[in-house]
């Protein structure tokens, strides 16, 4: 990537966006928490809390699944197309590519993140919003699971892409 301004400013706007879309994974993962902190039992939550927590885990993937494509589109400049593009782009960004980005989802995050987006599929596509508890419950704590390690590396990226506008901006 050379040192021009286009560089520093689809950079720049890397950076920006992807704050605001790691911002919205940490309010997401709050939510989530709340809502997961109000679990009782085998009542669960009432319907109308356990469907807030459904839109949450929805909103959660799709603002972990737009970073990635912005990540995918701006720095890596190649976004999987075709029918299994969602699983593909999260296995490129399991992958650290040297001099450009570091990995941003760890290995073992793979399994944990289909699932959620396995629940973002259905939530997106259900006409009768009936939400399985157990289900709803599962992919509640999935995300509390691993929120940490996932805003670790996004935190890396978001870092990583930092030193490279300075770098170009100084040099």
């Amino acid at each position: 990537m050379g040192a021009d301004a286009g560089s520093i400013a689809r950079l720049s706007r890397l950076l920006s966006e992807g704050s605001l879309d790691s911002n919205a994974l940490g309010q997401r993962a709050s939510e989530i928490a709340a809502l997961m902190s109000r679990w009782q039992g085998e009542r669960g939550l009432p319907r109308s809390e356990l469907i807030v927590l459904g839109v949450n885990l929805h909103a959660y993937y799709t603002a972990l699944e737009t970073l990635l494509e912005r990540v995918a589109r701006l720095l890596d400049e190649e976004v999987p197309a075709g029918p299994a593009w969602h699983r593909d782009l999260l296995l490129q960004m399991r992958i650290e590519l040297p001099g450009l980005r570091p990995a941003i989802i760890a290995p073992e995050l793979l399994r944990e993140l289909e699932e959620l987006k396995r629940f973002r599929h259905f939530f997106r596509d259900a006409y009768v919003l009936e939400l399985d508890p157990d289900k709803t419950r599962e992919n509640g704590e999935r995300v509390l699971r691993i929120h940490p390690q996932l805003a670790a590396g996004v935190s890396g990226l978001l870092g990583h892409v930092q030193q490279m506008v300075q770098a170009l901006a100084a040099g």
